[in-house]
């Protein structure tokens, strides 16, 4: 997981990963050939699938095509909008490639930039502790965010630790500080009106 504040470099890092696996312009890379970056990089694969989605580019854009939320009419909010979309992401990952039918040792990669943009912040704990959770059983998950969550609920299973990447020093411990500072000032607030 990529963490870091606007320019930090989370975006060109998954577009990096993305060209060079030929799924530059989003969707799979199976049978595709790495694209041209204007940049040096070199990457080692395992030719595994690929998938990349753009998140934060198509933060109120259908990912499988037009017409999602008018036949949703139940998705009202830009937050609710997101969830579905998610949903819908998940959904079309899940359908696309059966995973069950892979050995463990074989899992393909995600590549979600900005997954969560837009979501609200209980959406945020459903999407970070239960539904990426299950997911990184299946496939190799590279997301970024700017979220609190991946830190919060940061937990370890048999494929190992989550690994949160900072690319900015400090810059995780900065947001749990602040988040911290925001509490106390809300139950402070909260003590004074109740007293």
């Amino acid at each position: 997981m990529l963490k870091g504040p606007n320019g930090s470099g989370k975006t060109k890092f998954l577009k990096t990963l993305a060209v060079l696996s030929g799924c530059g312009e989003g969707g799979w890379s199976e049978g595709n050939e790495p694209g041209e970056l204007p940049y040096q990089a070199e990457m080692e694969r395992d030719g595994q699938p690929v998938f990349y989605q753009d998140c934060y580019k198509d933060s109120e854009t259908s990912f499988l095509g037009d017409g999602y939320f008018e036949t949703h009419d139940f998705l009202q909010s830009s937050g609710e909008k997101r969830i579905g979309l998610i949903n819908e992401l998940v959904k079309h990952i899940e359908d696309r490639f059966l995973t069950y039918k892979l050995p463990r040792e074989v899992r393909p990669t995600l590549l979600l930039d900005e997954v969560d943009n837009h979501v609200g912040f209980a959406g945020q704990s459903l999407l970070w502790g239960g539904l990426f959770a299950k997911l990184s059983k299946k496939y190799q998950l590279i997301l970024s965010t700017h979220s609190i969550f991946p830190i919060l609920l940061r937990r370890e299973n048999l494929l190992g630790p989550d690994n949160i990447i900072d690319l900015v020093d400090n810059y995780a411990e900065i947001c749990v500080a602040e988040l911290g500072r925001a509490i106390g000032s809300f139950n402070q607030e909260n003590a004074d009106s109740n007293s």
